[in-house]
């Protein structure tokens, strides 16, 4: 645990383990959107951002098979007339691929990062990554391990570099080990099923969807936030056991 944070919350030890993508850092919009109006679709970040949300659900779906990939699906979403769903899709992932567009920070997310660490609770960063997840955060002033612009966490776990990729057990499991805690003192929240989701129930620890438009299609075994404030709910105090 940080040394320089307050003790953990009287009655127990919580700790919080939170995705990257889609939670702290959002695709840019500012970016993104003229892509999508170029072809007939949304021209608002807002508009944008709730296309992004519907096309990643529908693409990484609690059960069922997927209806498409992200990049194909998102057109659809955003209201692309059908004859420009490709040409819309190829312009989307070629700007994609010039860097990670998922650098947007989340004002709200990092308020809530902040009051939740200032409360004493443990947090590890747990993203399935590439090895540079760590320069993003900072980079964006979201959050790092220490001293820096962001909020200080305990830990920043990427999956490339720890070695087990979500929904591998393992790289959840490697969170609770920098965090000192046991998968049944824990919580994660990730806006994806099959990764975030999954892997957190194979590891032991509660799950939460990050879900802004309840657009999942829940299968009933899981709990789900609209917004990262709403976790803190999870994070209370254990009752202590009566003398």
């Amino acid at each position: 645990m940080n040394p320089h944070r307050p003790a953990p919350p009287t009655g127990g030890h919580v700790a919080l383990l939170v995705d990257v993508g889609g939670v702290l850092l959002l695709p840019n919009a500012a970016l993104l959107t003229p892509v999508i109006a170029r072809h007939g679709g949304v021209d608002t970040p807002e508009g944008f951002i709730r296309a992004h949300y519907a096309a990643h659900n529908a693409a990484f779906p609690s059960r069922g098979n997927p209806l498409g990939d992200y990049y194909e699906l998102l057109p659809r979403y955003a209201g692309v007339p059908k004859d420009r769903w490709r040409s819309c899709a190829e312009d989307y992932l070629a700007i994609s691929r010039t860097r990670n567009m998922w650098h947007a920070p989340d004002p709200e997310s990092k308020r809530t990062l902040d009051e939740i660490t200032a409360a004493g609770v443990g947090v590890a960063i747990v993203s399935q990554a590439d090895g540079k997840i760590a320069q993003m955060l900072l980079d964006a002033r979201m959050c790092q391990e220490g001293d820096g612009p962001g909020v200080c966490v305990d830990a920043v776990l990427d999956s490339t570099i720890v070695g087990f990729d979500k929904p591998d057990p393992r790289f959840f499991r490697a969170a609770l080990d920098r965090l000192h805690v046991d998968a049944s003192q824990a919580v994660h929240v990730g806006d994806t099923v099959p990764a975030d989701v999954r892997g957190a129930q194979a590891a032991g620890i509660r799950a939460v969807h990050y879900d802004p438009y309840d657009d999942c299609d829940d299968p009933g075994d899981h709990e789900h936030i609209r917004r990262l404030r709403e976790v803190r709910a999870f994070l209370a105090p254990q009752p202590q056991p009566r003398k």
